[in-house]
C-alpha cells in the first residue's frame, strides 16, 4: 500500500466527487467531518480512523476495515457496509439509516443512540454490541447472525 502525507490526504480527498478510493489503507488517520458521500471505498484500510461527524451517506464501504474506528455522529445513510470489519467501532449517534450492515462484524461495537432505522442486519455479528437507545425493531434484529451478550434497545442484555 501507498503511503500518503496529511498533505496528499487532504488533497486526494477533497478531489470532485465521486472518489474511487478501494483498498486505500488510511488506517490510524484523523479524518473528522470529512465529506465522502457517494465515495468507493472497497476493502478499504480504516482501522482506528477517527471520522466523527463524517458524511458518507451513500458511500460503499464492503468489507472495508473498520475496526476501532470512531463514527460517533457520522452520516452513513444508505451506506453500503456488507461485510465490514466494525469490530470495537465507536457509532455512538451515528446515522446508519437504510444501511446494508449484512454479514458486518459489529462485535463489541458502541452503537448507542444510533439511527438504525430500516438498517439491513441479515447475518450481521452483533456479539457483545450495545445497542441501548436505538430504533432498530426487533424483526430486524433477529436477521442478525449472533446477538450474544449484546445490550438490546431497551438496555437488557441477550443471552
Amino acid at each position: 500500500m501507498a503511503e500518503f502525507s496529511r498533505y496528499e490526504i487532504y488533497i486526494l480527498l477533497n478531489q470532485p466527487k465521486p472518489l474511487w478510493l478501494s483498498h486505500i489503507d488510511l488506517s490510524g488517520m484523523d479524518l473528522r467531518g470529512v465529506m465522502l458521500s457517494g465515495a468507493t471505498l472497497i476493502g478499504a484500510n480504516l482501522s482506528n480512523v477517527d471520522l466523527r461527524g463524517a458524511v458518507m451517506v451513500d458511500a460503499n464501504l464492503g468489507g472495508a476495515n473498520l475496526r476501532n474506528a470512531v463514527l460517533i455522529g457520522a452520516d452513513l445513510r444508505r451506506a453500503h457496509l456488507r461485510g465490514a470489519d466494525l469490530r470495537g467501532a465507536d457509532l455512538r449517534e451515528a446515522n446508519l439509516a437504510e444501511a446494508d450492515l449484512s454479514e458486518a462484524n459489529l462485535t463489541g461495537a458502541n452503537l448507542i443512540d444510533a439511527n438504525l432505522g430500516a438498517v439491513d442486519l441479515t447475518n450481521a455479528n452483533l456479539t457483545d454490541a450495545d445497542l441501548t437507545g436505538t430504533n432498530a425493531p426487533d424483526h430486524r434484529l433477529l436477521r442478525a447472525k449472533s446477538l450474544a451478550g449484546t445490550i438490546m434497545p431497551d438496555g437488557q442484555k441477550h443471552d
